[in-house]
């Protein structure tokens, strides 16, 4: 509810942010305020605008007020209009002015009476809200806030969620104002195109992401704005920036998302070759593993196969190992019988029965959970599936195609992956190489993102300037085919001209191998300004930015400080790997992979 959000300083989890002594405060809409009094007690809170507020003893309540003579649901305001409040069979009863209710009795109330619940006062004021002003910062520090995010969610297991906005015309005083108020001051808010915006909701949970879009989406169109809003979160939609940024770009486009073309026609090269042994390996049933970096095209190279096999009138499953939890992950794939547990209320064929005769690809296969590894390996080996709470297995006919962006023979030699599985699963493995070793494609690579973006805004396709195509050239690509298809689709958008030139590119990241600082460096453009309830978060405050040639590599950098922290903590556990990790706040087979990315020997517990 907004005015138990908002009592709170607007956020969706407790926190503290620091309010900049150099933030102008302006005067906001005047808004309903309630001020609790009593003994030892004294709080206000923000009321909505409309609908009802539960106040009472039990922390379930919109209102809680933790007394001894409040009952645990002790009435219910209405904030009307008109205003009112109703008692709900409390034990210490409810005045209103000197007038004591009866059991459910409602009546109206007005700004400045005074109302009694027991031996605790409320007083309804009216004020005008204060309103302080906050940025919309650039796409280039919002990418690099952006990264950090992902490196933090995979260290901590944690999530957050970015919203695309797209909205007609530009960035008014309405779509100002509804950011303004919804959004919390840890939510970073950027420009990604004309008429388009973006939000990065940390520490946020997927149901809570499709909370906030739906809101400011009706917000908005009820003050006359026209507004498409796509959502996208971290790990389910991917690990990676540019993932996670595609996703909801193309579902505020109502596009479904997909991967980019994972390579073109072009003279020999390693492609050519891969592309060779996808015909010849496509038409028999033998299981596949596609290895690959993030963003390379594996799920492209899958679907290919697919599609050139006699199983192509037939389902093709795509599953993504690392977004869904070991235990929907076994009710999904399997299926379940009737009552087979809580919630079960009918019997549901699994998605593997459903893809019989055709073709599974599970996705981020390293990321599948121990248990969930041996009950896959039976399915693999005996080609039938029993479901949740069956007694008799059923056979099903699909092929099996991994992909990882792990090495799986380093994971079987940790032991976090099954060497029977990985067995079965690479019956022949193929590898795509880095857009970075595939010099020849990246512009033809670009040609066609541009042409299809340009056909999405009804417009002639543009050139890429010598400039343009001398920095993409250049740069390493990280983030592979789908970074390469990000940054062209908004080139289109920046581009008001006859062809893509450097200013239209995140050139400050692409003309440098560092990675952007999580504060953005001196020569970013300035932000816009737009005004927002609270303090800015204090991870955003200015401080001096050393010069690039004396600034560390952020990634090493991070690195580093991991690799300190994981040291720190060993020492402090005296070897204890499990403890270790628990002080970590990470699970310990994450531990056990980060002693093999830093190199660091596995201590030995203290005995």
């Amino acid at each position: 509810m907004e005015g138990r959000r908002r009592s709170d300083g607007g956020s969706r989890s407790p926190r503290t942010t620091a309010h900049l002594a150099d933030t102008p405060t302006l005067s906001g809409p005047a808004r309903l305020h309630l001020l609790v009094i009593g003994e030892d007690l004294y709080a206000t809170h923000v009321l909505p605008v409309a609908g009802v507020v539960v106040i009472g003893r039990s922390p379930a309540c919109e209102v809680f007020i933790d007394h001894p003579s409040i009952s645990r649901r002790h009435a219910v305001l209405d904030v009307g209009p008109p205003l009112a409040i109703e008692d709900q069979n409390s034990s210490n009863g409810t005045r209103v002015r000197d007038v004591r209710l009866g059991p459910s009795q409602r009546v109206e109330v007005a700004p400045g009476d005074l109302i009694e619940l027991g031996s605790v006062q409320l007083v309804i004021q009216q004020r005008t809200a204060a309103v302080r002003r906050s940025r919309v910062w650039s796409h280039d520090y919002f990418d690099a806030r952006l990264e950090e995010e992902c490196e933090r969610c995979e260290l901590s297991g944690g999530g957050f969620a970015v919203v695309h906005l797209r909205f007609d015309g530009s960035l008014g005083d309405v779509v100002q104002d509804v950011l303004a108020r919804e959004l919390r001051t840890l939510d970073i808010v950027a420009i990604y195109a004309p008429g388009q915006l973006e939000a990065l909701l940390c520490e946020t949970t997927a149901s809570e992401g499709e909370t906030v879009g739906a809101r400011l989406s009706a917000l908005l169109q009820d003050r006359g704005v026209e507004v498409a809003i796509g959502l996208a979160c971290f790990p389910a939609d991917g690990r990676d920036p540019d993932s996670i940024i595609g996703h909801a770009v193309a579902r505020a486009r109502g596009d479904t998302p997909r991967e980019p073309a994972a390579s073109v026609e072009v003279p020999e090269t390693g492609m050519q070759t891969l592309r060779r042994l996808v015909e010849r390996i496509a038409h028999g049933n033998i299981s596949v593993l596609i290895q690959g970096e993030t963003g390379a095209g594996k799920e492209v190279i899958a679907e290919t196969i697919h599609a050139m096999s006699p199983r192509a009138q037939h389902l093709f499953l795509r599953l993504n190992c690392a977004a869904l939890s070991e235990t929907l992950l076994e009710s999904e794939l399997f299926g379940h019988e009737k009552g087979a547990f809580t919630g079960a209320l009918a019997a549901k064929a699994g998605l593997l029965e459903t893809a019989d005769k055709g073709t599974v690809f599970l996705d981020e296969i390293g990321e599948l959970p121990q248990s969930m590894q041996v009950k896959l390996l039976r399915v693999i080996e005996e080609r039938r599936v029993m479901r949740v709470g069956g007694l008799t297995s059923k056979a099903i006919d699909v092929r099996f195609l991994a992909a990882t962006n792990r090495d799986l023979e380093v994971e079987v030699a940790r032991g976090t992956f099954r060497q029977d599985l990985y067995f079965r699963l690479n019956g022949i493995t193929l590898t795509i190489p880095p857009l970075r070793e595939r010099q020849n494609e990246i512009l033809p690579l670009a040609d066609i993102f541009i042409a299809r973006a340009c056909g999405d805004a009804n417009r002639e396709p543009l050139a890429v300037s010598p400039d343009a195509a001398t920095l993409l050239l250049r740069y390493s690509w990280p983030g592979n085919i789908r970074e390469l298809k990000h940054v062209m689709e908004r080139a289109v958008l920046l581009c008001s001209g006859d062809a893509i030139r450097p200013e239209h590119l995140p050139a400050e990241k692409m003309r440098s191998t560092r990675t952007l600082r999580s504060e953005p460096p001196a020569d970013f453009d300035r932000p816009t300004v737009i005004e927002r309830s609270g303090a800015r978060p204090s991870s955003q405050r200015s401080k001096p930015t050393p010069p690039d040639d004396e600034s560390l590599d952020f990634k090493k950098d991070a690195r580093e400080r991991e690799r300190r922290r994981i040291i720190s903590a060993l020492k402090a556990c005296e070897g204890n790997q499990s403890k270790a990790a628990e002080m970590l706040g990470i699970s310990r087979r994450t531990l056990s992979t980060k002693l093999d990315q830093h190199k660091l020997p596995r201590p030995r517990k203290r005995s």
